[in-house]
């Protein structure tokens, strides 16, 4: 049996990876695939206890928060759990897997709050996805759209952590042989057509998607 295609949308809180996730699934099984998506942070035990950490429902004592280290470690750990508990038994079935956001975002995020060779190790050996769609959008929309959106306030939604996140992507895209660098302030109509573009063009000698 062929293994499906791990396929990873990736950029700043706000750029549309959760949307354009769930159009590419639709798109690929319209298609003829079998196609899931999913998410980090998981849905599972550390992915649950990280999401309370971005919102700010889980303070150390004294009022302190979890500092950086710590949260290269959950996300890490969430990452093993989440590719042994649900993304490979999908992939060893033939499934297509489409993920908001994996490995780069790790990468991106954490490096700004914890060592940057350090996180980087602890990211070393983990199944490295098929494609990665970097979903490239200006800070300040990306504030605009969750502003509209009604979106919580979380842990590294400050403009100023989020240019600095938005940097490390496009370096880490560039320089990674199987990440797509997209335009993601067009429409949303626009967007998910220039996904399963990129799709397309990376599957093409194996597969039509």
């Amino acid at each position: 049996m062929t293994r499906g295609r791990l396929i990873v949308l990736e950029g700043i809180d706000g750029s549309g990876t959760t949307t354009q996730t769930e159009r590419l699934v639709a798109c690929l099984r319209q298609q003829g695939r079998t196609a899931v998506s999913t998410r980090e942070p998981s849905g599972g035990p550390i992915g649950r206890l990280l999401r309370e950490v971005l919102l700010g429902q889980h303070r150390m004592p004294a009022g302190g928060s979890v500092d950086g280290r710590t949260m290269a470690l959950l996300f890490a750990a969430d990452r093993l759990d989440h590719l042994q508990r649900e993304v490979e038994p999908i992939l060893a079935e033939g499934s297509d897997v489409v993920s908001d956001r994996y490995l780069m975002s790790s990468l991106a995020y954490q490096a700004e709050e914890a060592d940057r060779e350090w996180v980087a190790l602890l990211a070393r050996g983990v199944r490295p996805p098929d494609l990665t769609i970097l979903l490239d959008i200006p800070v300040e929309l990306a504030a605009q759209r969750r502003h509209l959106a009604g979106r919580p306030e979380e842990r590294y939604d400050a403009d100023s952590y989020l240019g600095r996140v938005a940097d490390n992507y496009r370096r880490l895209a560039r320089a990674a042989g199987s990440a797509v660098i997209l335009d993601g302030s067009a429409s949303r109509d626009e967007v998910a057509v220039a996904v399963v573009a990129a799709v397309q063009a990376r599957f093409a000698s194996t597969a039509t998607p």
